[in-house]
């Protein structure tokens, strides 16, 4: 869930798509602090968005709420390894956002809490407590713009822990379940409400799996789990390079327009990714 970082993307200060002014400052603000966190303690750094620019990238694009996408809180009881808790707080960080980032205000706090029990489990459950967190975002309900800063101030708490904390593989794992929920979100609205700029989101957030997959390769000595995760996301990646418009874009700086079919097709192998994570 909270591994921040930057692709580059600067997110302006305005209001767009429904996402409150609030919110992409916000979004600018992790963007500039953990560019410069990651810059200070990295020798080898690749750097990656937090759940919420994406979040907030995906919303202005005009990802609306589809009830029934999010990964079922009451799962939790399954995410019984240090993997797939590490994975599961990930996906229920995106899911966090896409709540928070959509007004479903009493399922955001649901998955809060279930984040904060799987925190417990992985031990860095006191950065809720940190500036009473968990408290201000129970009583800002009303307000997306505090829960916004709440939950961005959470994900920069937790990295800081897993930084000092020589946990920052569990970070990476954690943002490469975000990265699926929110792509799994994404091409799920897409198929029901196609959008060219949610298409142009999908193939942008494809440029960040390079990234991903060099980060999380870093730590393949730290988690056994990690090079079969790597694995599978080279799949995806793999099979979105062989698409004609990929191959066709060659070294081109702009990201290149999918066909709705190799959404769908995209879409259906996060799918699959998704389910063995949350299965």
């Amino acid at each position: 869930m909270f591994f921040a970082g930057s692709v580059g993307v600067i997110l302006t200060a305005c209001r767009q798509g429904g996402v409150s002014a609030g919110a992409a400052a916000v979004a600018d603000t992790i963007h500039n602090q953990s560019e410069n966190n990651q810059k200070e303690s990295d020798t080898e750094t690749y750097i990656l968005p937090s759940p919420m620019q994406i979040g907030v990238i995906f919303r202005r694009a005009g990802l609306s709420y589809q009830p029934g996408l999010t990964n079922q809180s009451s799962d939790i009881a399954r995410y019984d390894s240090k993997y797939a808790q590490a994975l599961n707080v990930g996906i229920y960080g995106a899911d966090l956002t896409y709540c928070v980032l959509n007004k479903q205000t009493g399922d955001a706090l649901t998955y809060l809490k279930t984040i904060r029990s799987l925190a417990d489990k992985l031990g860095f459950g006191s950065v809720f407590d940190v500036d009473n967190m968990s408290k201000r975002f129970e009583s800002n309900l009303n307000s997306q713009d505090s829960l916004t800063e709440i939950t961005s101030d959470l994900q920069l708490e937790t990295d800081t822990y897993l930084n000092e904390n020589q946990e920052k593989y569990i970070g990476a794992i954690s943002f490469a379940g975000a990265w699926i929920e929110s792509m799994y979100i994404g091409s799920k609205v897409f198929a029901t409400r196609a959008n060219e700029k949610i298409s142009d989101r999908i193939s942008e957030q494809m440029t960040i799996l390079d990234n991903l997959v060099k980060c999380l390769n870093l730590y393949v000595g730290k988690e056994s789990h990690i090079s079969e995760l790597v694995g599978s996301l080279k799949d995806v990646e793999n099979s979105y390079t062989t698409f004609p418009e990929i191959k066709a874009a060659g070294e081109s700086e702009q990201n290149p327009k999918l066909t709705d079919e190799h959404i769908a097709q995209l879409g259906k192998e996060i799918e699959n990714l998704r389910q063995k994570f949350i299965s």
